[in-house]
């Protein structure tokens, strides 16, 4: 646990680090709020990450294996299974969106779209299903452990919260396909299809009339089922596909 904390005030730091810094530099060359976010967002991600590979907290060769296409495939399914449930409970039990007009400005900024779609999700994974689970996992003690414990982390640590339920959620949906598999590799993959629909769905926000919140309960509460049903289905075909996992802590 104390790596845990000790890798989230890190994390923590660098993002404070990277907005001072992009606050200074704002005063020398002026530029809009959302240029100042697009680049501490840059710059505390690539700064977390050097940080995770350089003290040896995540082996690139070891935490993105090689998957098989089957094994990708059926995990990008799984993930969009976990994705449709997700947004279905989101919009029968709506939370406060605190950073609603934030996230809309970076989905129309080519920067703002890479960092929320690319480099957010590569990084999220390393750190929380890569470094942050594999330091909480202990031989010999149920992976679920870790994978709850990781999820939960990485549901408050977004602060936002119509974000926390979904991201614990998908934190689930993440580290079970991480453990299951041995590699961040589907992980990555999903986060970033996640993410990308996300700002699809923010991004249409302007030319739609129709919002997933305006949908009637009977459509959400078929999205829940649907996307529980295929996430179940998706893992015993994932399970059927790969050997069992018992080594996070060596991605």
């Amino acid at each position: 646990m104390k790596t845990t904390l000790k890798l989230v005030f890190i994390y923590l730091g660098y993002q404070l680090l990277s907005g001072a810094a992009m606050t200074i530099a704002n005063m020398v060359w002026p530029f809009d709020g959302t240029t100042q976010v697009v680049w501490a967002l840059l710059l505390s991600s690539l700064a977390m990450t050097v940080h995770l590979i350089s003290f040896g907290y995540i082996h690139i060769s070891q935490a993105i294996r090689p998957v098989t296409i089957p094994i990708l495939l059926c995990s990008l399914v799984y993930t969009m299974g976990g994705v449709l449930c997700c947004n279905g409970l989101s919009g029968l039990i709506p939370l406060p969106d605190w950073m609603e007009s934030d996230f809309t400005a970076l989905s129309h900024n080519f920067l703002g779209v890479f960092c929320m779609a690319f480099l957010a999700p590569l990084l999220e994974e390393l750190l929380f299903r890569g470094a942050i689970m594999q330091s909480l996992y202990h031989p010999g003690d149920s992976p679920w452990r870790s994978i709850l414990l990781s999820a939960a982390i990485f549901g408050l640590i977004h602060i936002n919260p119509a974000q926390i339920p979904y991201a614990f959620l998908m934190g689930i949906v993440f580290g079970w396909v991480t453990w299951r598999t041995g590699s961040l590799l589907p992980a990555i993959a999903g986060h970033i299809l996640n993410n990308s629909l996300s700002v699809m769905e923010m991004l249409n926000k302007d030319t739609s009339r129709v919002q997933s919140d305006d949908l009637p309960n009977s459509i959400l509460l078929t999205m829940v089922f649907a996307g529980l049903a295929l996430t179940l289905l998706t893992s015993q075909i994932l399970i059927r596909l790969t050997p069992p996992q018992k080594v996070t802590h060596n991605i």
